[in-house]
C-alpha cells in the first residue's frame, strides 16, 4: 500500500462524515472502510463495519464544523489530529486517530480523545 493511496482512504474517510448529518454518506464508508473493521475508543470497542457505523451516524448528527489540524502517513499507516465543533455534549473535541490499511481499505481505527462528557451521559 502506497502512503497516497492510504492517505486518500483516510480523507475519503472524513469527507463522508465529518460536514454532519446532513451529509453522511454510508455507501462511501462502506466503500472505503472494510466490513470487518476494527475499531477502538475510550468508550468501547467494534469488530465490525455494521456494530461501528451507527455511532459514526450519532456522532455525525452532532458535528457544526470538522476542523482538521495534521494528516500524515507511511506505507499502510496514517493518523491525524483534528478539532470537532459539536451541538452535544460539549462544544468542542480534540481527536487523534491512527488508521491502517490492507488492500483497498481501512482494516483499523484507533480514536483517542477525553471520554468523560460521554462517559457521563451514559451515566
Amino acid at each position: 500500500m502506497t502512503t497516497e493511496k492510504t492517505l486518500e482512504l483516510v480523507r475519503a474517510y472524513y469527507e463522508s462524515w465529518s460536514h454532519g448529518a446532513g451529509r453522511y454518506d454510508e455507501a462511501e464508508l462502506r466503500r472505503v472502510l472494510h466490513p470487518k473493521l476494527a475499531f477502538e475508543s475510550p468508550i468501547g470497542k467494534r469488530e465490525t463495519l455494521d456494530d461501528f457505523l451507527p455511532g459514526l451516524q450519532r456522532f455525525a448528527k452532532t458535528v457544526k464544523a470538522f476542523h482538521p489540524l495534521q494528516l500524515f502517513g507511511s506505507g499502510a499507516e496514517a493518523a491525524a489530529i483534528y478539532d470537532c465543533s459539536l451541538t452535544a455534549p460539549v462544544d468542542s473535541l480534540r481527536c487523534a486517530e491512527v488508521f491502517r490499511v490492507e488492500g483497498e481499505r481501512i482494516v483499523s481505527i484507533r480514536l483517542v480523545f477525553d471520554a468523560t462528557p460521554y462517559k457521563s451521559q451514559a451515566a
